[in-house]
């Protein structure tokens, strides 16, 4: 599948017709995780490891010249950093220490990120990234942190008048919270009865129980109290009958998202490399991913793809203009050297190359 021009040239109007001063006005809650992402970049991974082995051997000692970084990390700070980079008011609540709240100042709230419903008493959730190769692939070793035990009860007054008060809310990271269910359900349970919007996004579901991910489907997926689910074919393979998706299998994805939909409640939204759908009732609109000629990074692709889809979703896009947009907003982010969410002015500035391309 190829994008059309027709669809280019349409979104490219409609970010242009937006009036700026209005974003503003949408406000997002998202919660409840921020990490520090720590990023090793490695080159060959046998060579890597055979003299990580050898430091062993002998007892010790300093493999130099490895280029590392550290930068915001986090599905929820990560999707909250997108929003805002898009002119959204976007509210991250979620628990860390001092050292955490610091970090976040400087990641974060420099952008505009609103850290009013951040909590101090806790841990703070780090990840090491290694990248390996040209292709980017990584290995993610984490420390959650008070990510692991964040619940409802952690909200305060001003927290539940700012969900209350929001365009939507969203419970990311179930995958890392031994109290996710519980979490989404009374999240969504108390957006819903002040009229709402809810999205989730499980994140990797392998680490959890066949039972959780049961309970997942039956206390949240499976009730009218979510409106929007997020996730990718590594994640559909979880909650579908479909327990074997390759990307490249376009037709078998679609078939599994389409099998999904028939047992749960929400819309389904699913981004792959190859491309991006969403199902509402037996209808499913595809849009096919981009194609890159050069990435720089894979991690938080699809944090910056979830806050497209939200951002699309606030503004009232069309299926195929917001599935469109998700895929330009995530591939404007990996093929930028800086690890830093576009802006709108930056995303419209990567349509206008695209079109010259055609």
């Amino acid at each position: 599948m190829v994008v059309n021009e027709f669809l280019i040239e349409r979104l490219f109007e409609r970010l242009n017709q937006i009036d700026r001063g209005c974003l503003s006005d949408f406000h997002v809650v998202l919660l409840p995780d921020f990490f520090v992402d720590h990023f090793l970049f490695f080159g060959d991974i046998e060579k890597v490891f055979s003299e990580i082995k050898n430091l062993y051997l002998s007892g010790g000692g300093n493999l130099p010249g490895v280029e590392q970084r550290i930068h915001q990390g986090g599905n929820a700070a990560n999707s909250a950093l997108a929003l805002t980079r898009l002119g959204v008011r976007t509210h991250l609540i979620c628990r860390t220490d001092k050292l955490g709240l610091h970090l976040m100042r400087y990641f974060l709230e420099r952008f505009g990120v609103d850290l009013s419903g951040v909590k101090t008493d806790g841990k703070l959730a780090m990840t090491t990234v290694m990248e390996f190769g040209g292709e980017h692939v990584n290995a993610m070793i984490g420390d959650v942190g008070s990510v692991s035990d964040f619940t409802f009860d952690m909200l305060d007054e001003r927290d539940l008048e700012t969900i209350s008060g929001s365009d939507m809310v969203c419970v990311l990271c179930w995958n890392l919270n031994k109290h996710g269910t519980m979490l989404a359900e009374d999240v969504f349970g108390f957006a819903k009865r002040h009229g709402v919007k809810t999205f989730f996004d499980s994140g990797d579901p392998s680490s959890r129980k066949e039972e959780e991910i049961s309970m997942l489907i039956k206390n949240v997926l499976e009730k009218n109290v979510l409106d929007i689910f997020g996730l990718n074919e590594n994640e559909l393979c979880y909650y579908s009958d479909y327990h074997d998706l390759d990307a490249e299998d376009e037709k078998k994805v679609i078939d599994a998202v389409v099998s999904l939909k028939k047992k749960i409640y929400p819309r389904v939204d699913l981004h792959t490399r190859c491309l991006s759908c969403t199902a509402v009732g037996k209808d499913v609109v595809v849009v096919p991913a981009l194609r890159l000629l050069k990435v720089y990074r894979s991690t938080g692709a699809g944090d910056v793809w979830n806050a497209g889809d939200i951002f699309g979703e606030l503004l009232g896009f069309d299926d195929n203009e917001r599935l469109f947009f998700s895929n330009v907003l995530a591939g404007c982010y990996i093929s930028s050297v800086d690890p830093i969410p576009p802006s709108l002015e930056e995303v419209i500035d990567f349509l206008k190359k695209m079109k010259k391309k055609l």
